[in-house]
């Protein structure tokens, strides 16, 4: 990670989940971490249980940087890259981590729901990716972009009313792929990795419209967002010759058929 010390990282949906646990684990590493998150009272939060964190030397640990910002605002991520590259010298690690999940039928849902899901899951992922390459480009970095991905982006999942969050993750899978296609093109060093876990005990399930994330992480294995942290940190390790292009996460004891999405629930739990 010596690679990267010093370095500033944009990591989205930092506020909670496996935003917060990936910028503890950048900052530990001597990494300055740029946290974006809608929702400004959760970096706040984190903020403060920064402040108490002694495990790595205070001297040796990365700036945090809070930063309010909704994703789906093209103008208020351009800032936000714009703000980095002025004072802290350009983009070294992108963490693509924002996203949502939910229950939204294709028989039934509604187009406000479709819309917001590809807004977040994708639309906002690749103009934040767009503007960590100008970034990267513009201060001679070989940086790396990291997404967030979900092993619902590698197989269909037959649960009922998750097929649009399939559709958003197999499309962040094509386009993960594309865009490590054109830096190549364009003679880029920047790196780009696709990480796919299983079930995460995370907040992303209390916007989900079915049962709470406690519930459904106790029937079976789950990871924790320390555990994808962790292959965020596995990931950005590789020297500069290797580029690990897509890492499926899942809990030990569990297979990738079973942990592509929640368990099954009522249809009249619609």
């Amino acid at each position: 990670m010596d690679q990267w010390k010093s370095g500033n990282a944009i990591v989205t949906g930092a506020g909670s989940g496996i935003g917060a646990a990936t910028t503890v684990k950048l900052l530990r590493h001597g990494v300055n971490v740029i946290g974006l998150d809608v929702q400004s009272e959760k970096l706040e939060k984190l903020a403060n249980l920064l402040e108490d964190d002694t495990t790595s030397e205070s001297s040796q640990r990365g700036i945090f940087y809070p930063k309010t910002c909704d994703i789906t605002d093209e103008r208020a991520v351009q800032d936000v890259f714009g703000w980095v590259d002025a004072e802290l010298g350009g983009v070294s690690v992108l963490v693509n981590n924002a996203g949502i999940i939910m229950r939204s039928s294709l028989l039934d849902g509604t187009l406000k729901d479709w819309k917001f899901f590809m807004n977040i899951n994708v639309l906002a992922q690749c103009v934040c990716s767009r503007e960590a390459y100008r970034s990267m480009s513009k201060n001679n970095i070989n940086g790396h972009i990291i997404q967030i991905n979900s092993i619902g982006g590698h197989s269909i999942t037959p649960y009922y009313a998750h097929k649009m969050y399939n559709a958003s993750k197999t499309a962040i899978t094509v386009l993960c792929e594309g865009l490590r296609h054109e830096l190549r093109l364009n003679s880029s060093k920047i790196k780009v990795s696709s990480i796919s876990p299983g079930s995460v005990d995370t907040e992303i399930f209390n916007t989900a419209k079915f049962r709470p994330s406690s519930q459904i992480v106790s029937s079976r294995p789950a990871l924790k967002p320390e555990d994808v942290a962790a292959m965020v940190i596995t990931t950005l390790m590789t020297p500069p010759s290797v580029e690990i292009a897509e890492l499926t996460v899942i809990p030990t004891g569990s297979t990738i058929q079973s942990h592509g999405m929640p368990p099954p629930v009522n249809l009249s739990d619609k």
